[in-house]
């Protein structure tokens, strides 16, 4: 048995739904994908049997299941269960936030449009291969779309489109193609798993219990015994490395935190105002003070060297007062800053932010919120800061394109900030069509 941390409470366990980490985190456990990441970050085969073949000029993708793959419940996956994942997602009446990821495959602007009831260009030629047409040269769409989790389509089939993302399996989905197959969620208490007898490999661990709590309940559960597996902030690992019987082991992660600005806001869209609250902010010495020094600050969406050779802008409080002198800010009108509360690195950190975007005269205000809460600000557009955690883009630099891009502004993608720079959609299209990572 397996007792996990998990750094917040799961709202639902679907691929349809907005990007949220702990639901994302389960998910991994209980469902499959056509890839996944290797140590090193490059793409890796999960149901896939090999890399896909890219031709026709990177608009012609083919993917290769492994034989003999099943589902926890003994029924085969095939590359049926393909079809209806990438067309779910594709698909706007599902209520999938993730339509953005298939805007490049033949077919996908009619089923956005409610013209077609699939995507033209997803086709299965037999049980194990599926073949993706694009309308434009879309190297990078292995990387986009192959970590998505696989969706049941024996189960899921006979539900209608319009809606998808809101039955009742999502909450229960006790049919999986993960390592571990659901078992029961106790709110506020843990997600139950159990080792899933049909995994393409074999599994040791016989049940997992994810437990949302904050992380200084979980180093104090791991020091009595009740938390086997959990993450470490720097400041606690002299702590944890005193304990008996506890090993920690160190790698290099593709996430960052970061905080999002939101761009429908008119004071937000001066680009001297964005500069100004970055040069305010010392970032250099947050990674100090709630990292313990082991980070890096990174100055794009970017993973390693491309994040690292981006233009820096430095802490420089008095820079940052001229830009919004400049731009005209209104200091009496107060920001708020929201965030997720009980890891202690981003409760320690947005401490330190107010006070320093205080000290070039911006008031902000702190504000706690849940996941529900946060992710409907982004809908409604109505928050103004918001610090959370991400970065997924490691694998395929191009994935950027879902936080980034016009046409990725939430719902529709990841881009809660509503960023948009035509210059860099430009590039990123012209990236997608060279086949070469390098």
């Amino acid at each position: 048995m397996l007792n996990m941390y998990l750094y917040q409470k799961p709202k639902t366990f679907s691929p349809l739904a907005p990007n949220h980490g702990p639901d994302q985190l389960v998910m991994s456990l209980i469902s499959d994908s056509l890839y996944g990441s290797d140590a090193s970050y490059t793409l890796k085969p999960h149901l896939a049997a090999a890399a896909p073949e890219i031709s026709d000029g990177a608009k012609t993708i083919t993917f290769k299941l492994k034989p003999g793959l099943k589902w926890s419940d003994g029924k085969p996956l095939t590359a049926k269960d393909v079809l209806f994942t990438f067309n779910a997602l594709a698909a706007p009446a599902t209520g999938s936030t993730q339509g953005g990821k298939f805007a490049a495959v033949t077919g996908a602007k009619d089923l956005a449009d409610g013209k077609a009831d699939s995507l033209k260009g997803v086709t299965a030629p037999d049980e194990t291969t599926v073949k993706i047409t694009t309308t434009r040269p879309a190297a990078s769409l292995p990387g986009l779309i192959g970590n998505t989790p696989i969706l049941p389509e024996h189960v899921l089939g006979g539900v209608p489109a319009k809606g998808l993302g809101d039955n009742g399996f999502f909450t229960k989905p006790t049919v999986g193609s993960g390592a571990f197959t659901f078992v029961d969620y106790k709110t506020d208490q843990y997600v139950e798993l159990k080792a899933n007898q049909n995994f393409r490999e074999g599994v040791s661990i016989k049940k997992v219990y994810l437990k949302p709590v904050t992380s200084d309940v979980a180093i104090a559960q791991l020091r009595t015994g009740e938390m086997d597996l959990t993450q470490v902030l720097l400041t606690d690992l002299p702590t944890v490395k005193k304990m008996d019987g506890v090993k920690v082991v160190s790698a290099k992660s593709p996430g960052f935190t970061r905080i999002a600005m939101n761009q429908s806001e008119a004071r937000f869209k001066d680009a001297r105002v964005r500069q100004a609250f970055l040069t305010a902010i010392d970032r250099k010495g947050l990674v100090g003070k709630v990292l313990g020094g082991a980070g890096s600050v990174v100055n794009s969406s970017f993973y390693g060297d491309a994040a690292s050779a981006a233009n820096e802008d430095a802490y420089d409080p008095a820079r940052a007062k001229s830009l919004l002198a400049a731009a005209g800010w209104d200091g009496s009108k107060p920001v708020t800053l929201s965030w997720i509360p009980g890891q202690r690195d981003r409760d320690t950190a947005v401490t330190v932010i107010q006070s320093q975007l205080k000290a070039v005269g911006v008031d902000v205000e702190l504000k706690q919120v849940q996941a529900d809460e946060l992710l409907s600000s982004y809908e409604k557009k109505s928050y103004d800061l918001a610090l959370f955690g991400g970065g997924n883009y490691a694998t395929e630099p191009s994935t950027v394109a879902t936080i980034d891009a016009c046409d990725q502004a939430y719902p529709a993608g990841g881009n809660v900030a509503r960023f948009c720079d035509p210059n860099l959609d430009d590039l990123l299209s012209k990236a997608d069509s060279v086949a070469d990572p390098a």
